[in-house]
């Protein structure tokens, strides 16, 4: 029996420790405990329990116990309006402390028309929305327009001033200067536009300031680190909204459709302050955005002689920056990318200015794609010439490799391997671009394309050779047909037969003539054929850096030429005969005779200068090709047929039977030199 009520009691116990426990989740902490209506009516069904004095000891137990897990109930109301504090001793006893929740009477809105508290909010939304606002502002208040002005001037001196002074110390004041930069007022947004620049210049680091990883921010550092590390913070932040700004105000052109005369302002000034920060912060972080909005400006025709004032320099600074990036070759390749990028986009109608800034890329100076290979198999070192290191050796020399790694990384310096890898990456891009604008055929593009394939073509790889040579001939037929059908060629005409013809053999000129072979006669032909023209063109030792008087009604526009190395027709045209006689396998004894011919014609009619350099090459022909000789006599040769200067084809021409007679005419020239040089070519003849 003494088992039996005892396992009673322990059911007992279990099942109130239950029904207490889902009183507590049902009710909440400070409700009242106790049983409700379906824990009676659970009551009804438990088993009836003999009543005695074991069992009365047992339950008093098991209500002790449950007395403890009984939650503390409050009868001052709803428990939310209640907080218990912490217990305090008063004559001898422990009292609870309970206090009422204070609660903020809340206002009610007051009945308005709704017109000025409605203009307030929106007035703070614009001030959030755009930045500073000094109609806003209370110190602003209450001043006239001049004295606003000279307000603004001193506010910003102030702020710029101390930034420059200290910068880590006073780099909040930033942030208000920024966005004075943003604000509705043209005269603020002006003046803090440009007073940003010399700040961001003069407290920007000459290195790219990287994210901190999240084990980096959870290490302890010193003061002077958590210092140095708000400032880089708070530079980077306010440095990457200050170009985003500019990014923004430079989309404004002066042809842009719902624009006012303030836009077109701002979006000059913003691209000039790009323009200084792309130059002097070109290490820094978010320089592609700078990139960007050069590229963006240079891409449209100016409108206006402001607008051209800063297309120039926009010109120039990207040539700047290509000219100095000798060491390295990044600043080259993103420059590049986005130019190719923009010109297909605009499908190549841009000013030629545009491309010619291509040619001032001087990373690729030192550059041969095809030597390389070679240079990796002999620097390759055999596995017996190979120095024996053990696991530690190794070990020691992998993390000395690391620390130079960081160490190099933190220099900004580079090594061959990643400079080779940028060459190699620009070449591709520039060729690529220069193959796709070559297809295209846009009029202004064309000269300055040939240039730069003239000056970067020795360096094309065999795999896009053929597709080269095939659009140059092409280019060169589609002139000479137009010369056919006018009387003459126009100046530019005239250059890209030149062009084409030097590119040609330029592309050739570093190409192992043992595995590659090449036929260029039909260049020889488009030059033969051209040189009576020559003859003619009184523009033939001119170039854009010729000094020549200005057309005084004239816009500014036209005056300004590509500042970059753009030779003469006359040194095409020496630079072309020389390939072709000296550089490749084109030369031969019948077009030898041809040209010395037709270059005589031509040196009756050619400038002073121009007939120096054609004597100066006779006279190296001559050295080479014996049987011109026998062109400067009329004794001991066989006559066969009679010389047609008429054909434009050396082969048909039958040159073998022609006399130099304009020889003796040039021995009379005017100019002593030229008049030397042909006595002088005469007596090495006989």
């Amino acid at each position: 029996m003494g088992k039996r009520k005892i396992k009673r009691s322990v059911e007992l116990r279990h099942n109130k420790r239950q029904k207490d426990e889902d009183s507590k989740l049902a009710d909440g902490l400070f409700n009242k405990y106790g049983k409700d209506e379906e824990d009676d009516q659970m009551d009804q069904y438990e088993p009836e329990v003999e009543e005695n004095e074991d069992h009365d000891d047992v339950f008093d137990n098991d209500e002790e116990q449950d007395y403890e897990l009984k939650p503390r109930s409050f009868q001052h109301g709803e428990a939310q309006d209640l907080v218990e504090g912490l217990p305090i001793r008063k004559d001898g006893m422990i009292q609870r402390v309970v206090r009422e929740i204070e609660r903020k009477p809340v206002a009610e809105p007051e009945p308005s028309s709704g017109s000025e508290s409605e203009e307030e909010e929106k007035k703070e939304e614009t001030k959030d929305a755009d930045g500073f606002d000094d109609e806003l502002d209370e110190t602003y208040k209450d001043l006239t327009p001049t004295q606003r002005l000279i307000k603004t001037k001193e506010d910003i001196a102030t702020l710029a001033e101390g930034l420059i002074e200290d910068p880590e110390e006073n780099i909040i004041m930033i942030v208000r200067l920024r966005k004075m930069a943003s604000s509705r007022n043209p005269n603020t947004a002006k003046l803090a536009l440009l007073a940003l620049v010399p700040v961001f210049k003069s407290i920007s680091p000459a290195y790219r300031i990287r994210a901190l990883t999240e084990t980096e921010k959870r290490e302890k550092v010193s003061k002077e680190i958590q210092k140095l590390r708000f400032f880089e913070e708070n530079l980077i932040i306010n440095y990457r909204h200050y170009v985003n700004l500019l990014s923004a105000k430079s989309k404004v052109f002066f042809n842009s459709s719902k624009v006012t005369e303030l836009d077109i302002q701002l979006g000059l000034l913003a691209t000039n302050a790009a323009c200084e920060l792309a130059t002097s912060l070109r290490f820094f972080n978010y320089r592609s955005d700078l990139f960007q909005i050069l590229v963006r400006r240079i891409m449209r025709t100016p409108a206006n002689d402001t607008e051209y004032e800063l297309f120039e320099k926009c010109v120039k600074c990207l040539e700047e920056l290509l000219t100095e990036d000798y060491n390295h070759g990044d600043i080259s390749l993103e420059v590049i990318r986005l130019l190719s990028k923009s010109l297909k986009n605009r499908e190549f109608k841009v000013d030629e200015s545009t491309i010619n800034i291509l040619l001032s890329l001087e990373i690729l100076n030192d550059y041969d794609p095809n030597a390389r290979a070679e240079e990796k198999e002999q620097n390759r070192l055999r596995k017996k010439d190979r120095v024996h290191l053990s696991k530690k050796e190794k070990k020691q020399r992998k993390e000395k490799k690391l620390i130079d790694e960081e160490m190099r990384k933190a220099e900004l310096a580079i090594t061959a391997e990643e400079r080779e890898r940028n060459q190699a990456q620009i070449l591709k891009a520039l060729l690529t671009l220069y193959l796709e604008v070559l297809r295209a055929k846009p009029e202004k593009l064309m000269a300055p394309v040939l240039e730069g394939l003239a000056k970067f073509g020795h360096q094309v790889n065999i795999d896009l050779m053929g597709d080269f040579l095939q659009v140059l001939r092409e280019v060169s037929e589609d002139l000479l047909d137009i010369s056919k059908n006018e009387t003459n060629l126009s100046n530019n005409h005239l250059r890209q037969i030149l062009l084409c013809i030097v590119t040609s053999f330029s592309l050739i000129a570093n190409l192992p003539t043992k595995k590659v072979s090449m036929d260029l006669n039909r260049f020889v032909e488009y030059l033969y054929s051209i040189l009576p023209i020559l003859s003619q063109d009184v523009e033939l030792e001119f170039s854009h850096k010729s000094l020549r008087l200005i057309d005084p009604f004239a816009s500014k526009a036209t005056i300004f030429k590509p500042n970059v190395n753009i030779s003469t027709k006359s040194e095409l045209l020496l630079r072309s005969m020389d390939s072709i006689f000296f550089n490749s396998k084109s030369g031969s004894k019948k077009r030898a005779l041809g040209f010395t011919k037709r270059l005589y014609l031509n040196l009756l009619q050619f400038p002073e200068k121009t007939s120096i350099a054609t004597l100066k090459f006779l006279e190296k022909l001559l050295g080479r090709y014996e049987e011109v000789k026998g062109l400067y006599t009329t004794e001991d040769r066989i006559q066969n047929g009679i010389y047609h200067a008429e054909i434009d084809e050396v082969e048909r021409a039958n040159p073998d039977v022609a006399v130099l007679w304009e020889n003796v005419l040039l021995e009379k020239h005017y100019c002593p030199t030229v008049a030397m040089g042909a006595k002088s070519l005469m007596n090495k003849a006989k």
